[in-house]
């Protein structure tokens, strides 16, 4: 029986301070986790034994993937140490006794499984790679194929000296059980683009590419955090974001979803599409603008303006405040009159005193309060409480 492997391990250090109290699948995109994407990817297509390769916080995963999902047969391989993307397979190897697909637990990707199984199969490859055509190749590994689309040549993340090609892996692969022979787990962490690709290529055992040219995002750095909920809001990938599609209405205008117990007041415009979660309070004079998702048990009070932002649960936004296309961890405080600009990253339990600013593309790490009348231009990693 064919089975899936997600790899969940990573530590998600791109797109800090999220991943501090978190492991990257389990950020939530639209108010969904976002492993939950590809799990229900898997789902719909027939496929219901999976494999989570775990590592970095784990016990944030563990219970929580298979409760929701009882329907599907769900398991762990538990990695005491970081084994790399190929030798965390490898671990998971025991599972293994037929074709079986492997997923990133940070890439979004639309692609049919049942048309690249087919493809797969068709070829007689050990190991077929998704790809796709990019405008920037230097964020991944980029690929060559010949006229039968076996792959000739791979590189991963080139410098711009050395691409080569604009097709790139995508980190979605269909592969024989024999790909475990492959990888060597003797020498520390094995990577499948630095270590395992290469030989396959090397010795022609039948590595081939399955080129696709739809929906793709690898949800690994703040810009494409963002523009996943945005393509989740905008419905370019599945499923909707959790809650009651709402009819329009005055001052409700586009797709907005709402979930349970949320307090509106009617003088809030709202313009989707957007999403709110449970439990959340809306007070007077606030406009809440496209591309917003809001997350659960969040208190924003009167006049503040928000459009093209992502906050997490237990937020509370103060009066006369204004954001615009930034990321908001959990448990954070922004206080009356501040702004928070576009790019920026809250972490944690971060509290923003009254009448700050945070400007432009600034991360402020988890746990750390920024005093009243600041001006905050750049990066701020010292716990400051």
């Amino acid at each position: 029986m064919i089975k899936a492997v997600i790899m969940a391990g990573g530590k998600g250090t791109r797109i800090r301070p999220l991943t501090l109290i978190r492991p990257k699948p389990m950020v939530p995109v639209a108010n969904r986790p976002l492993v939950e994407y590809i799990i229900e990817k898997l789902k719909n297509s027939g496929y219901k034994d999976i494999i989570l390769t775990l590592n970095y916080l784990q016990s944030r995963i563990k219970g929580k993937i298979e409760n929701k999902y009882k329907e599907l047969n769900i398991k762990y391989s538990v990695e005491n140490y970081p084994m790399g993307t190929a030798g965390g397979v490898k671990k998971a190897g025991k599972h293994m006794d037929d074709t079986f697909f492997v997923l990133s637990g940070d890439v979004l990707v639309n692609v049919d499984l049942n048309k690249l199984l087919n493809f797969h199969r068709e070829k007689k490859a050990i190991a077929t790679m998704v790809l796709t055509p990019v405008n920037d190749p230097t964020h991944f590994g980029i690929a060559v194929m010949d006229y039968n689309n076996q792959i000739i040549n791979f590189l991963e993340k080139p410098s711009p000296g050395e691409v080569f090609s604009n097709v790139a892996n995508t980190g979605t692969y269909i592969f024989e059980p024999e790909i475990l022979d492959y990888i060597d787990t003797g020498k520390g962490e094995v990577d499948f683009s630095h270590d395992v690709f290469p030989v396959l290529i090397e010795e022609k055992a039948g590595i081939y590419g399955y080129e696709f040219k739809g929906y793709w995002n690898d949800v690994g750095r703040p810009e494409t955090f963002l523009q996943a909920n945005y393509d989740v809001l905008n419905r370019k990938i599945a499923p909707e974001p959790p809650g009651k599609k709402i009819e329009e209405s005055v001052n409700r205008l586009g797709d907005i979803w709402l979930g349970k117990d949320v307090y509106i007041d009617e003088k809030v415009r709202i313009s989707g599409p957007l999403a709110i979660g449970d439990n959340c309070i809306i007070e007077k004079g606030c406009k809440i603008g496209k591309n917003t998702v809001i997350g659960r048990n969040v208190h924003i009070e009167k006049n503040t303006h928000i459009k093209g932002s992502v906050l997490f649960s237990n937020v509370i936004i103060k009066s006369n405040s204004h954001l615009k296309d930034c990321i908001i961890d959990t448990n954070c405080v922004i206080e009356k009159g501040s702004i928070i600009e576009s790019g920026v990253i809250l972490g944690n339990n971060v509290r923003i005193g009254f009448q700050s600013v945070i400007k432009s593309s600034s991360s402020i790490t988890s746990e750390t309060e920024i005093t009243s009348d600041s001006i905050m231009d750049g990066d701020y990693t010292l716990i400051a409480k």
